[in-house]
């Protein structure tokens, strides 16, 4: 409805904001980001929305912002960057906290599939073994269990009120061999 709120964690170029600001005719959304530069080509195209820069290394801009200010929150791609587990936690107790209604968190990859899925992309990318380690020693790729997320989630029932399940990600996905996603509703 128009009187609902989004906000995308790590909304990278803006594509999943602006087709839900767009289809729903939504004006209060928020986008979270890391990447400068992308937040500048998201103001240009997104209007009636709060433009969030965040840090990997200290998320302060996470703790001022109000419990239950949106109603849905999306996180797409984005928790395969984070520099820990614990940074991974703090987001997931952040979008539960922040938001009224549904959180999706879509695409985390799959620690059981972590081998396939780096050959697959050194493949697609056209990179020797060598070269493919190189291009990723610096942003290196997060995989989870399942069961590290039901132990979080487990630990904030006791504070918030959710229930959850995890997804398998389209089979018309990119990479949907490697990842699931988390649905929680409020």
């Amino acid at each position: 409805k128009k009187k609902h709120s989004i906000l995308d964690f790590g909304s990278g170029n803006g594509a999943f904001l602006y087709y839900f600001k767009n289809k729903f005719n939504l004006k209060n959304n928020y986008s979270l980001e890391v990447s400068g530069p992308l937040l500048a080509f998201q103001k240009k195209i997104l209007k009636e929305t709060f433009f969030i820069k965040t840090h990997y290394k200290h998320n302060n801009s996470l703790k001022s912002l109000k419990d239950s200010m949106v109603d849905y929150s999306i996180c797409n791609s984005v928790f395969q960057y984070f520099p820990s587990e614990i940074y991974a936690r703090n987001v997931l107790e952040f979008l539960i906290r922040i938001s009224r209604k549904n959180i999706l968190i879509y695409d985390i990859k799959n620690l059981k599939t972590k081998k396939t899925y780096r050959e697959k992309v050194r493949k697609r990318q056209r990179l020797n073994t060598k070269d493919f380690f190189i291009k990723y020693k610096n942003t290196p790729i997060r995989f989870y269990k399942k069961s590290y997320f039901e132990k979080i989630l487990g630990v904030l029932k006791k504070k918030y009120s959710f229930e959850y399940k995890f997804l398998k990600l389209p089979n018309d996905a990119t990479d949907y061999k490697f990842g699931y996603c988390l649905l929680i509703r409020k």
